[in-house]
């Protein structure tokens, strides 16, 4: 099948921020097979943040640029975004270590990558990945923080976990000495997906109901990405706001 994507992606520093750590990438632009969006957002200090999430961005678009197949084989995928993501993470954990003004630098990291017929997914932290498909919008990442693990465990609902004291607080992200358990995720892909990769600069100040409301109504990529990031500036915009909108022309 074929890989027709429309895509657009857009980043603010926000209202509050001094700079911005957030960082995205595309490896492989439509129509070649396959494409991957990488989006991260750094922490640690303003200089810091952003060097982790470059680094980020750098290193795994590197590694599927040289080892994703031209064919799609969900073992051999799924089993080089696991790899991509511990090796960027030693190579993050490393850098820290060399300089001291870097110590303690990490970041989230949420990618997607897009053959024909399917969608694969890895993510580590509190960024998000969202799938609009058949009117309905499905969040299918699980954020790897405090207030994340609440809502899994019943204790507090999604909304109540927008506004959670620990809802920044990690349990994973990429510059860590200790080894990860990313989130990977296998699905088919199907003719008119919408799918969304954004910092929590957007989820944060946005319910999911607007980002809803935008991606059903938006004709293209860069019109939900305009909109969406008007919504969080309107919002306070209090962190860096990116998002990447990738639209599904293709497939079944």
């Amino acid at each position: 099948m074929d890989n027709a994507l429309m895509f657009f992606a857009k980043t603010e520093t926000g209202l509050v921020r001094p700079s911005n750590q957030d960082m995205y990438r595309v490896v492989g632009e439509p129509p070649e097979v396959p494409s991957s969006f990488i989006l991260a957002d750094g922490m640690g200090g303003h200089a810091n943040g952003r060097l982790a999430a470059e680094l980020a961005v750098e290193t795994v678009g590197e590694y599927l640029s040289e080892h994703l197949p031209a064919d799609n084989v969900p073992e051999t995928i799924m089993s080089i975004l696991h790899d991509a993501i511990q090796k960027t993470n030693v190579r993050i954990y490393m850098e820290s270590l060399d300089d001291e003004a870097n110590f303690g630098m990490g970041t989230t990291l949420t990618m997607i990558v897009i053959y024909g017929e399917s969608i694969y997914l890895a993510h580590v932290g509190d960024s998000r990945c969202y799938l609009l498909r058949d009117h309905e919008l499905e969040q299918l990442t699980k954020d790897q923080n405090l207030a994340g693990e609440l809502v899994s465990s019943g204790a507090i609902t999604k909304e109540e976990s927008r506004h959670h004291p620990n809802r920044n607080v990690l349990t994973q992200a990429l510059g860590s000495a200790s080894y990860l358990n990313p989130e990977l995720l296998h699905l088919d892909r199907k003719h008119g997906d919408r799918l969304l990769l954004c910092s929590d600069g957007l989820h944060g100040p946005v319910p999911d109901h607007d980002i809803k409301n935008v991606l059903k109504k938006s004709k293209t990529p860069e019109a939900a990405a305009s909109q969406l990031v008007d919504l969080a500036m309107a919002a306070g915009a209090p962190d860096n706001v990116t998002v990447m909108v990738v639209y599904s022309m293709g497939a079944k």
